[in-house]
C-alpha cells in the first residue's frame, strides 16, 4: 500500500508558458539535470544530431549541429570551464565531449567493457576536474559504488560497493546539482533498488514500496541524500520510504533558499513490472531542507499544461532558475515558468 498523505501549503501561483512548442520538438529532446550552466543561465539538451542552448534570462533558442565522431550515450554532464558536453552510456564504457560552441564531437575516455554499471548516473567533479559515475546495474545486481576517472587511463573506485543503506544501491538514478559554491550534488529518488543490491530480493525495509522485478521485488526509494564529490561521503537528507514522497519526479534544488522540489512525476504501481502505462502528474512538492520534515504540496495553477502518460513524458526535465528565482519546467507541451516565493 502507498500512502499519499501530505501537508499542503496554502497560497498558489501560476505556470506561465515561456517557449512554445511551435517552437522546437520538445519531445525529441535529450535533457540531463547536470547540463546547466548556472553562471550563463544556459541548459543544454540533444537532439537529431544537434545541440541546443536554451537562455532561461530571455528564453531564447540556439543550435548547433554536431559533426566529428558519432556519438551515443544515456546521459551527459556539463563541464562548463571547458565549454563541453560529456556523454556516454553506463559506468567505464565509452565517453564522449562535445563542444558547446563549435558542435565538435570527439572520443573523451576511451571504451572499456563494462557489465556491471548500466544505467549508472554520470557527474562532472568540479573541484578535481574527473567525470564519475554512481551505481548501476549487472549481474543480477545494483550498486551503490562509485568510480571516477584519472584522465590518464584508469577509473578508480572513490567510494565502495557496500550495504550500509548510505545510501540505498540502485540503478537509473540521476544527479541533481547542489549549492554551486559547495562541492555538492543530490540523489532524488530516482530508480529502484534496495540496500543489498540483490534483485532476488522479495521484500523491501519495513515492507514498504515494493515494485516487481522478473525476479524479485525492488524498492520505490523515495529518498533524498546529499554527495560531497571532494570527501565522498553521501549524507542523508530524508527517506529511504518517505511516504511524503508521493511522485517519482525531477528534483530540482533552490539554493538560494536550500529547499528542494520533485517536479511532475508518476506513481510506481505496487508489484507491476511496466511504467509505460503510468500517467504523469503536474505537482509540485518541497522540502526547506533543516526546516520541513516530510515534502509538503505545492499548489500551482497548471491552466494549459497538458496531461501525458509516463511514455510520452518520460524525457522532460526541470531546473532553478537563480535569475528569475524560479522553476524551470521543459515538457513536451512547451517551457514553463513558476516564480517562487
Amino acid at each position: 500500500m502507498i500512502l499519499t498523505s501530505f501537508s499542503v501549503i496554502s497560497a498558489k501561483t501560476q505556470w506561465t508558458l515561456r517557449i512554445s512548442p511551435s517552437l522546437c520538438s520538445f519531445k525529441d529532446l535529450h535533457y540531463s539535470t547536470s547540463s546547466h550552466d548556472r553562471e550563463q543561465h544556459i541548459v543544454y539538451a540533444l537532439a537529431r544530431g544537434y545541440v541546443f542552448a536554451f537562455n532561461l534570462r530571455n528564453f531564447s533558442i540556439d543550435s548547433i549541429k554536431l559533426h566529428g565522431e558519432n556519438i551515443s550515450g544515456e546521459q551527459h554532464v556539463l563541464d562548463a570551464k571547458n565549454g563541453r558536453l560529456l556523454i556516454g552510456k553506463g559506468g567505464m564504457q565509452i565517453k564522449y565531449a562535445i563542444d558547446v560552441k563549435t558542435g565538435k564531437c570527439s572520443v573523451f575516455i576511451p571504451h572499456r567493457d563494462d557489465e556491471q554499471s548500466h544505467f549508472s548516473a554520470l557527474y562532472w567533479n568540479h573541484t578535481k576536474e574527473r567525470l564519475g559515475y554512481f551505481g548501476g546495474y549487472g549481474y543480477h545486481e545494483v550498486k551503490n559504488w562509485i568510480y571516477e576517472y584519472d584522465n590518464q587511463s584508469q577509473w578508480n573506485i572513490v567510494h565502495a560497493n557496500n550495504a550500509n543503506c548510505n545510501p540505498p544501491k540502485r540503478s537509473l538514478s540521476r544527479f541533481i546539482l547542489g549549492d554551486p559554491k559547495k562541492p555538492h550534488l543530490f540523489i532524488v529518488s530516482g530508480g529502484t533498488g534496495n540496500c543489498s543490491g540483490y534483485q532476488k530480493e522479495q521484500f523491501c525495509q519495513d515492507g514498504l514500496s515494493t515494485i516487481g522485478n522478473d525476479m524479485g521485488n525492488w524498492c520505490w526509494l523515495r529518498d533524498v541524500f546529499l554527495y560531497d564529490y571532494e570527501n565522498y561521503t553521501f549524507m542523508n537528507i530524508i527517506g529511504p520510504h518517505e511516504e511524503s514522497m508521493t511522485h517519482e519526479g525531477v528534483g530540482v534544488y533552490d539554493f538560494d533558499n536550500n529547499a528542494m522540489y520533485i517536479v511532475g512525476g508518476y506513481i510506481p504501481r505496487v508489484r507491476e513490472r511496466t511504467f509505460h502505462s503510468y500517467m504523469s502528474h503536474n505537482s509540485l512538492l518541497r522540502l526547506r531542507i533543516g526546516k520541513d520534515k516530510k515534502f509538503q504540496n505545492v499548489p500551482t495553477n497548471t491552466k494549459g499544461m497538458n496531461l501525458y502518460s509516463w511514455h510520452d513524458q518520460h524525457n522532460y526535465c526541470a531546473y532553478y532558475n537563480p535569475a528569475h528565482k524560479s522553476i524551470v519546467w521543459f515538457r513536451n507541451d512547451g517551457v514553463w515558468e513558476l516564480v517562487l516565493d
